[in-house]
């Protein structure tokens, strides 16, 4: 009975003995599991934080490239204004006389024309002996009067980029170079006709005073 009691003991011991062992290997396998899911949860978390990092930098430098492109584009900014601005008010101002300018040499044009028409229309030629002297005195009066206000004209555009038309150069003034020259030109051709005609004319007006003359 002791042998039996005793037997059954040994069994119970061992049984015991097994079930810890087991306990303690299910124990240690469980907290194995654990350790590592929570290493895993760790490197997750690390890889996670990692990307955050990687994110605000990027976001970073993009913020700086952000920021020296609108430096760029204010200072670009700033200085295209002030050229524009510059050119703008330049333009408008050179606009402004060129047309002043404009207006000016149409009306000199317009006078020149005027002066043009009426000179190139006196020929000697076609004067009544009777109406020598006034019309030669009034030919004289319409090219002195051309030649006056061809002068003023000169004057007046010498300073400007119109000067060439005069032959001039800009900033020159004609001082009283041009008027002998102009005054030549014209009288010159007037006084030609004249000379060729003036035999004829004396001629006429001694076979007229003949004429009247005689009893």
């Amino acid at each position: 009975m002791s042998r039996i009691s005793e037997h059954t003991h040994h069994l119970n011991v061992r049984e015991t003995q097994m079930e810890m062992r087991t306990d303690s290997v299910v124990g240690r396998s469980a907290l194995s599991e654990d350790f590592e899911a929570q290493l895993q949860e760790a490197q997750d978390r690390l890889v996670q934080l990692q990307q955050q990092q990687e994110e605000v930098e990027r976001k970073r430098v993009e913020l700086m490239e952000l920021n020296r492109d609108k430096e760029e584009f204010l200072q670009g900014q700033v200085e295209i204004t002030e050229r524009l601005r510059t050119a703008v008010t330049s333009i408008d101002r050179e606009v402004f006389v060129m047309r002043q300018e404009l207006e000016e040499l149409e009306q000199a044009r317009v006078c020149f024309a005027g002066h043009l028409e009426k000179i190139e229309s006196l020929d000697p030629e076609s004067w009544a002996n009777d109406n020598l002297r006034h019309e030669l005195a009034k030919s004289i009066s319409a090219i002195d009067l051309a030649e006056d206000e061809y002068e003023q004209a000169v004057e007046h555009f010498c300073d400007g980029r119109s000067a060439s038309i005069f032959g001039l150069a800009a900033g020159k003034s004609s001082g009283r170079v041009i008027k002998p020259v102009v005054r030549s030109e014209f009288v010159q051709q007037f006084m030609n006709g004249l000379a060729f005609n003036l035999p004829m004319v004396v001629l006429a007006i001694i076979a007229a005073l003949v004429y009247f003359m005689m009893p």
